[in-house]
C-alpha cells in the first residue's frame, strides 16, 4: 500500500519463550475467493490452520498451507499476492 501522510513507527517488546512461532503474513490468503461457493477463506480459517499445525515442522507447515491455498482457490483466479512467513525461535 502507499499512504501519504507518514506516522513514526512504534517499537513494541515482546515476551516469548522457546520454540515460539511468529507468523507474519499479507492479507492475500484469507482474502482469496474458491471453496464451494466462490467465498473468501477469511482469516478466522487462516488463523485455525495456523493453530492446527503450528508445532508441526516448519517444511510440513509449508507443505500443507499450500495445499490448503490450492485446494480453496481451486479454478479461480489469485486476487492477491500470498505471503506467509514463519518464524520459530
Amino acid at each position: 500500500g502507499k499512504f501519504d501522510i507518514r506516522k513514526p513507527f512504534t517499537t513494541h517488546t515482546i515476551e516469548y519463550s522457546d520454540n515460539t512461532t511468529f507468523y507474519l503474513f499479507t492479507d492475500g490468503l484469507h482474502d482469496q475467493f474458491g471453496g464451494p461457493n466462490g467465498k473468501k477463506f477469511m482469516y478466522k480459517r487462516f488463523e485455525k490452520n495456523l493453530a492446527d499445525i503450528c508445532k508441526l515442522p516448519m517444511d510440513e507447515q509449508q507443505t500443507i498451507l499450500e495445499k490448503a491455498f490450492q485446494e480453496w482457490k481451486g479454478n479461480l483466479e489469485q486476487v492477491d499476492d500470498v505471503t506467509v512467513i514463519g518464524i520459530r525461535i
